[in-house]
């Protein structure tokens, strides 16, 4: 240990130019204080910042009397004195970074936080000084808030850590003289109201002074210093190391090493298209709105990859099974699945998600997606398909990721989910794995999909699931390219006829290898309870320890479940004086995971209790969907008619949780206690009581009597059962022995018992009145009636129970009662719209009303007609049919989509009954999921006519009783339905031709319209219905906000056709609705369309307007809140900036709302509590996204809170809204986190570029090494682009050369479709790096070349047919002739523009060429050309010559081109086979986006220094001349931009083009510096082959082409192997690049 001292014997030491020690700086401090205020700093009462802040809140409001500005004010002070106990905080944070070599004095933080508490130590109500506070720390606070960046550093230099504690001292004389003004006299005080008190001469000025003098010493060393590394080892004492640079050559060899082992992160094209297509594709699949849509893996993964312990799974990556499944040239014969299985707890899910996490990791095209199926999905009736959904969610997460799985899914996806939920339906998933587009062939890429969970799902689902895995789709055409993983139990994966065989796959037994993990799960609770720690070696303590670890895992059976039971006995165990051999005997025993615990609740619980447990346990391990909280109150209240005190949760959580668990609001059994606890079937109950069985029970009772005279009653009561045929049981009423205590009552579960006390309770609740505390109970108990009853059936057929006579007859009573009676129905009607009932639910009732034992003591007549009607729905259903029908036909009384759910399966359960039955299949008889027999499949296959006739033969009526009524349901259920538009309007048109339609009718065809994009029809209904609804007598009368409803329609619709005048009318009426969010929305809609106003002062005068109500509960602060979250967000927030700019009050007014909607929940604030997750997402992404906005106005407009800094203030905003965001999901928060990330590394960039130094790299990089988008990033191209400016090439390719490899990579693949996202990335990153040749070069590849020219060109492979003709001479005749028509079209037509008028030019020029031969072509027919029709005897020559044939068919085959082109682009230019094109990322002068994208007729300029920015002719004009419109923020008046001609240029060659154009020079405009320009030799130049600039290209940034070819070929080629890499090579090998010169 040389070198190293006592930290007190530095902290003494004096530094070489003689400054004082630290500890004796704060000494003087604290003398200074007590000289200047009188008051010491020795406070026994402060230890800590904590206690400081106690003291500021628990100081309450001094008594003012009726002055209330003076309470206000306090508020106020007490605001900034927490805020400046917050930046405290940070300030000595940053100084204890250094602690290690500087040492803190120990009363460093406590003279700090104790002179701020003296501030605030205030007896009585002190006029004056609120103000005195609130001047001097708003100061502070907004100062010290710069100290936050010291939270992310791990080492500050010690140069600055002088200052920060000169920063510090200077805070506390500040608090003395605050403290000095407090005690001054009350007139003194007074009068320096009347000025500033910094302008009095008590000092505080002149201490505020030297406290800025201060702060800019240290800020000014924070701006020259570098920070360092410090190293720190066993043998020395911490040093820093001298300064360097972040980019040194072994900081970026880690650098790449960590980035090339992240996920590759694709994001192709700009960030809105990419957004835009991957909200379509969430929308469309299902996902859930709130998942991130740049995060590589889901949320749950993640969760609970961050719950393993370190260390837990490393024996997986050695496993044979996991290293063949992931081995990169894997055979035919190696499965490509994987699968984990064991018995439940042994660790499966903690394995998938560690193999999930450790495969993202994995370098090149590897892409992961995981999917974990909840407990909840084995009961869940909400979910029918879920195998479906999960592989929709895995399609999503795959395309967040991989451009190629995006671009193909995202036009499928323009389909609507129509076509998926189509593939829902049937019994395979080939037809859905194929719609999703994952693992195309050729796309170079490996995917792996991880289904975690199996045992979750429904056995149907499994099958479903596992045949797709094992089936053709995955294990042949998509082998090598698409491996899985699936965990479950044994059974499982068990071979059954029927389904898929599993024998072949790889597998990992958990139970068999998870001992490791569990030794580590021990140790780990041994340390964190401090148990047998820093144990002497060979001692009974270290011996004990090692027995645990070893011998416990060993008794489990690889379950963590029983381990867990096992260590709390043996922590018990510890927790008493214990003797080695009794822990020997513990650890010498099996362990049960429930048995002891069980025992003891048991021992725990009255009587009572135990009978409530047993009720509870009922409905969670035997409910057919998981119980919430709220449903299981309501149950036990149906149990016991009374309210608990007590909430179940917590009874649950500090009663019950042996046998009970909590998961995501879900109840759950412990694992495996519902096999522990349920009956043995030999004395099970009801089980095991036969219906003529004879018995006699009693109960024996002792009380006060003496021992002696109870011993001979029993032994009296013993010699009964010598007696012949009598016999005492004594364990009929206790199962299980192993349970019984001195209770006779007993923890247990019986199956048919357990359905038996369901079916009672549903009966129970539907015969009663509705009431409030049994609400949340009523779907399930209605819904779910049909299921438990046939359980009751099922489980009397298999023997398991049998139920009583009387029992029989109250469930044949109870269901006459149901059905008979309406009354019933009607009285529970909000139950029955909460379910319906499948087609096998009904036949389960209709099998009790069959049963003679159940319904002979019924009414003969109903009982009849019941049994003898040819279908139930015209038998016990009747009454329940005709309440459906009539509420959605007759009566608007029943919800149309719940409504049409019961009317299809009325209708199934019909045509089952008239078609002649099936054999029924092996799996279903197995089965006991509710089947749906339906009439339809998709929503477009809906039959309405056939929906309304079955209805009208059903309550027999005429034709002419079919009134406006009933098409206007049939209309409104059909759009609930989401049916085609025209199937909807055609019923609502109906419903208008008969007499006295309603106005809803209207409304209807206007929302109808509207989703068609007929704006004006919808605006013309929507106000017919407005009219009608206000008519007297309109039928229905409308409720107000149902007329509300109508005018925030009639607004939508008028702002989005571009009236703001007119939607702000109906907004404006909107936002007086008694209904808030109504209001809300009105206010919402006011405020869009008022921005919209061309008239920007009266725009101004309504921001004020709505400004002013801003005390009329939070107004403004909620649509601002609303405007963050809304589709146009950044639009408005632009316009809204841009119309307050030229009012100062105005813009602070705005700014103060968002601060006021940015503030950050009390500590003690519990959120989850009061708010749903919704509700939180909602509330995070609003705060979030405008604190960004505050950033902007902060630095573009120089307004920001309290005025501080506004620079400063924004580059913090910025942070905090980047932190808040990181992990919260949607549109929004996306695009505002990389905006503000953008916005950071924009300025850091310009600073440094403008100042001409790197002093900001270090900040940059960090910002680059967190942005998910790492290829179009903005951080990551302004550090290569920073460093390239300054002639740093080495720190520029190697911060941009995962972009090029990237790029290189996709162009090596076999999807030429790709190559356009390569060339886009390529061109992006040599534009940064300043190498604008290639550049050019990869810009002419990208750009759409002229369409004549495009289309004439030809390969060898466009020759095909058998004709006679020689292919090659006939390739060589059509090029020349294909040269000639681009000639003389471009000559006819010069204007790029005029690309038809060329098309028109090319394809006369090829007519007049086949007219002037004589010869009539033949079209095309899949690609091949065909003869030549003409006359056999063409002018007395006979047939054509080779010459003339091959002439002739190189004429029909530019014909047939140039015929097809016409077609596409007729009568204007079809955009969507454009190959590529830039959009604007500008605004117009309003602030709205700008529309413009790259045409024939446009140029855009793209940034030469941003990562993705392009802008037209007009925007690029406003953001140079900021003062001409709205502020630009995406780009910078000072980068510059390279002109890119408009499309079809003569640079574009497309990518197809074999070869491509060398530029002449980029050149600067002539009249404009900041604009390149391409400049090409007039005759053609030189030309190179796309091949040889790749090699260069790869060779210049050190990137090998061969190891991107074969990782490609590797990954496309499921055999790999020797052989395979060494067709690869003869294939790429052999290539020669060359230069042409032209």
């Amino acid at each position: 240990m040389k070198g190293q001292q006592p930290a007190d014997v530095l902290a003494e030491r004096k530094s070489a130019d003689g400054e004082a020690s630290m500890k004796e700086i704060w000494a003087a401090a604290a003398k200074a204080f007590e000289d200047i205020c009188g008051e010491s700093l020795q406070r026994g009462d402060v230890k800590g910042f904590d206690d400081v802040q106690r003291k500021i809140e628990g100081v309450g409001k001094a008594t003012y009397g009726i002055d209330a500005g003076q309470e206000d004010k306090w508020d106020k002070a007490k605001s900034v004195g927490l805020k400046s106990l917050k930046y405290l905080k940070l300030l000595v944070g940053a100084a204890s970074q250094a602690s290690s070599f500087i040492p803190i004095p120990a009363s460093a933080a406590n003279i700090a936080s104790s002179a701020l508490c003296i501030v605030f130590d205030i007896p009585e109500a002190i006029k004056g000084y609120n103000d005195a506070v609130d001047q001097v720390f708003s100061e502070v606070s907004s100062a010290l808030s710069q100290f936050q960046i010291y939270t992310s550093m791990k080492n500050v230099n010690p140069v600055l850590i002088q200052k920060i504690h000169l920063v510090m001292i200077s805070f506390v004389k500040l608090c003395a003289h605050v403290v000095k003004y407090r005690q001054g006299r009350r007139r003194d005080r007074l009068l320096r109201q009347i000025k500033s008190i910094f302008d009095e001469d008590s000092g505080l000025g002149d201490e505020m002074a030297e406290f800025k003098r201060a702060l800019q010493q240290q800020r000014d060393v924070e701006g020259t210093v570098t920070l360092a590394v410090v190293a720190e080892t066993q043998h020395d004492v911490a040093i820093l190391l001298e300064q360097s640079i972040v980019f040194g050559k072994t900081t970026e060899e880690t650098h790449q090493l960590v980035q090339e082992t992240q996920k590759d992160v694709q994001s192709f094209k700009d960030d809105a298209d990419r957004s835009k297509t991957l909200i379509k594709i969430r929308d469309t699949l299902g996902v859930p709105a709130t998942v991130r849509l740049d995060a590589n893996t889901t949320q749950t993964c993640t969760n609970i990859y961050d719950r393993c312990l370190s260390r837990t799974g490393s024996w997986i990556w050695t496993h044979d099974a996991y290293t063949a499944w992931i081995a990169p040239n894997k055979d035919k014969e190696t499965s490509h699945v994987l699968i984990l299985s064991g018995p439940p707890s042994s660790g499966k899910t903690s394995a998938s998600a560690l193999i999930t996490k450790r495969l993202e990791e994995q370098k090149g095209r590897t892409y992961v997606a995981h999917y974990f199926f909840p407990a909840s999905m084995k009961k869940s009736s909400d979910e029918k398909t879920p195998v479906h959904s999960a592989l929709k969610y895995m399609a999503f997460q795959i395309a967040r990721v991989d451009a190629t799985v995006q671009k193909p899914l995202g036009k499928a996806c323009d389909a609507g989910p129509g076509v998926f939920r189509r593939s829902a339906s049937l019994e395979t998933l080939d037809t859905l794995w194929g719609e999703l587009k994952i693992g195309t062939p050729g796309s170079g890429a490996t995917y792996y999909l991880v289904f975690d969970g199996l045992e979750n799902l429904p056995d149907k689902q499994t099958d479903m699931l596992l045949k797709l895995v094992f089936g053709p789709k995955l294990a042949e055409e998509s082998a090598g390219r698409v491996r899985v993983l699936v965990s479950g139990t044994d059974d499982q994966f068990a071979s059954r006829p029927g389904s898929a065989r599993t024998s072949s796959a790889l597998r990992i037994q958990m139970e068999e290898h998870n001992e490791p993990d569990m030794r580590i799960v021990i140790d780990e609770a041994l340390t964190k309870r401090s148990m047998l720690e820093h144990a002497k070696p060979g001692s009974d303590q270290q011996k004990a320890r090692e027995k645990i670890v070893e011998k416990l895992p060993q008794n489990v059976s690889g379950s963590y479940s029983r381990l867990q039971f096992g260590l709390d006995d043996v922590i018990r165990l510890l927790s008493t004086r214990t003797a080695v051999r009794e822990l020997d005997r513990m650890l010498d025993q099996p362990t049960s995971s429930h048995e002891a615990a069980i025992k003891n609740l048991q021992r725990s619980l009255t009587v009572d209790e135990i009978s409530e447990l047993n009720e509870l346990l009922k409905w969670v391990l035997f409910c057919n969907e998981p119980m919430t909280l709220d449903q299981l109150e309501a149950a036990m209240f149906l149990y016991s008619g009374t309210e608990s005190l007590a909430s179940l949760q917590f009874i649950i959580k500090n009663k019950y949780s042996a046998v009970l668990k909590l998961e995501d609001g879900f109840v759950y059994g412990q694992d495996g206690v519902k096999d522990y606890l349920q009956k043995d079937k030999g004395i099970s109950g009801k089980s095991s009581l036969s219906r003529d069985r004879s018995t006699i029970s009693m109960t024996i009772t002792i009380n006060n009597v003496d021992q002696e005279l109870c011993g001979h009653f029993l032994w009296d009561l013993a010699h009964k059962a010598i007696r012949d045929k009598f016999k005492f049981d004594f364990d009929a009423a206790s199962p299980n022995g192993a349970l019984h205590s001195s209770n006779q009552a007993a923890i247990t579960v019986d199956e048919f018992e357990a359905h038996h006390t369901i079916v009672t309770r549903a009966f129970e609740y539907l015969d009663k009145e509705h009431r409030d505390q049994t609400n949340k109970i009523g779907g399930y108990l209605v819904g779910l009636l049909p299921y438990h009853l046939g359980q009751v059936r099922q489980l009397e057929d298999e023997e398991k129970g049998a139920l009583t006579p009387g029992e029989q007859f109250e469930i044949g009573q109870s269901l006459y009662k149901l059905f008979k009676d309406e009354r019933v129905i009607l009285r529970h009607k909000a139950s029955f719209e909460k379910t319906w009932w499948f087609v096998n639910e009904m036949e389960d009732v209709q099998k009790w009303l069959m049963d003679s034992a159940v319904v002979r003591r019924l009414d003969k007549k109903w009982r009849d007609e019941v049994q003898l009607s040819v279908s139930p729905t015209k038998g016990f259903l009747k009454e329940l049919v005709k309440i459906v029908i009539e509420g959605l036909l007759r009566k608007r009384s029943w919800g149309a989509m719940n409504a049409y759910g019961w009317i299809e399966q009325f209708m199934g359960l019909d045509r089952k009954l008239q078609q002649p039955p099936k054999l029924p299949k092996a799996d279903d008889a197995e089965s006991s999921e509710p089947t749906s027999t339906s009439f339809f499949g998709s929503a477009d296959e809906i039959d309405w006519d056939l929906v309304g006739a079955w209805c009208q033969s059903f309550l027999g009526l005429p034709d002419s009783e079919l009134n406006s009524l009933w098409y206007e349901r049939l209309a409104f259920a059909s759009a609930l339905q989401c049916c085609k538009a025209d199937t909807v309007l055609l019923l609502y048109e109906r419903a208008i031709e008969k007499e006295n339609p309603s106005w809803l009718c209207h409304r209807g065809l206007g929302e109808t319209h509207f989703s068609r994009g007929q704006t004006q029809e919808a605006i013309a209904h929507i106000e017919l219905a407005l009219k009608e609804a206000g008519r007297e007598g309109a039928t229905p009368k409308p409720e107000a906000n149902e007329i509300v409803e109508l005018h925030l329609l009639l607004g939508q619709y008028a702002y989005g056709a571009g009236d703001a005048q007119r939607a702000a009318e109906h907004y404006l009426l909107a936002r007086e609705s008694e209904d808030p969010a109504q209001a809300r929305q009105g206010q919402l809609g006011y405020l869009k369309a008022g921005l919209s106003f061309p008239d920007a002062e009266g725009t101004r005068q309504l921001l004020k307007s709505t400004l002013a109500k801003e005390g009329e509960e939070g107004t403004i602060v909620g649509v601002l809140k609303m405007i963050a979250r809304d589709t146009q967000h950044d639009a408005l927030v632009s316009r809204m900036f841009t119309v307050a700019k030229g009012d100062p009050d105005l813009l602070r007014g705005i700014v103060r709302a968002m601060e006021a909607a940015t503030a950050t929940p009390a500590l003690d604030e519990d959120r989850t509590a009061e708010m749903t997750e919704d509700s939180l997402f909602a509330e995070d992404e609003a705060r979030g996204v405008l604190l960004y906005d505050r950033g902007v106005a902060a630095y573009t407009y120089k307004v920001s809170s309290d005025g501080t800094e506004a620079v400063g203030e924004a580059l913090r905003l910025w942070r905090e809204s980047r932190d808040l965001l990181s992990n919260v999901g949607g549109r929004n928060a996306l695009v505002t986190r990389q905006d503000a990330t953008t916005a950071l590394a924009q300025h850091y960039f310009q600073s440094m570029v403008d100042g001409n130094h790197l002093d900001h790299v270090g900040a940059l990089a960090r910002l680059a090494e967190a942005d998910s988008d790492v290829y179009f990033g903005d951080a990551v191209g302004f550090l290569g682009t920073v460093y390239a400016l300054r002639g740093k090439k080495e720190q520029a390719r190697e911060a941009l050369v995962r972009r090029v490899r990237q790029a290189l990579l996709i162009l090596s693949d076999d999807m030429p479709e790709n190559d356009m996202f390569g060339f886009s990335i390529v061109e992006k990153a040599l534009a940064q790096y300043q190498d604008l040749e290639n550049a050019a070069i990869s810009l002419s590849l990208l750009g759409q070349p002229d369409l004549v020219t495009n289309a004439l060109q030809f390969e060898a492979k466009d020759i095909v047919g058998d004709d006679g003709v020689d292919k090659e001479q006939l390739l060589d005749t059509v090029t020349k002739l294909a040269r000639e028509t681009v000639r003389v079209a471009k000559a006819q037509v010069p204007d790029v523009s005029q690309q038809i008028q060329r098309i028109e030019a090319a394809k006369a020029h090829v007519d007049s060429l086949v007219a002037a031969a004589g010869t009539k072509p033949k079209p095309e027919t899949n690609g091949e050309h065909s003869e030549v029709e003409g006359s056999e005897n063409q002018d007395g020559q006979g047939e054509l010559t080779v010459s003339e044939l091959e002439t002739a068919s190189a004429q029909s085959l530019l014909h047939s081109r140039l015929s097809t082109l016409q077609q596409t682009h007729s009568p204007q230019i079809d955009s969507t086979v454009i190959q590529w094109c830039w959009t604007c990322d500008g605004r117009t002068p309003d602030g709205k986006h700008c529309e413009n994208k790259s045409d024939f007729g446009i140029e855009f300029y793209h940034c030469m220094y941003c990562s993705n920015r392009d802008f037209c002719g007009d925007c690029l004009a406003r953001l140079r001349a900021p003062d001409s419109g709205a502020r630009i923020t995406a780009c910078s008046a000072t980068h510059r931009w390279l002109r890119v001609p408009p499309q079809g240029d003569a640079m574009y060659v497309g990518l197809r083009a074999k070869t491509a154009p060398v530029p002449k020079e980029v050149r600067p405009m002539e009249d404009d510096e900041s604009i390149l320009e391409i400049c090409y030799d007039e005759n053609g130049g030189r030309e190179i082959t796309v091949e040889a600039w790749k090699e260069a290209l790869a060779r210049e940034w050190d990137i090998s082409l061969d190891e991107i070819r074969k990782e490609v070929f590797r990954q496309a080629t499921p055999e790999g192997g020797e052989q395979g890499e060494e067709r690869n090579e003869e294939q790429t090998g052999g290539e020669k690049s060359e230069v042409v010169l032209g």
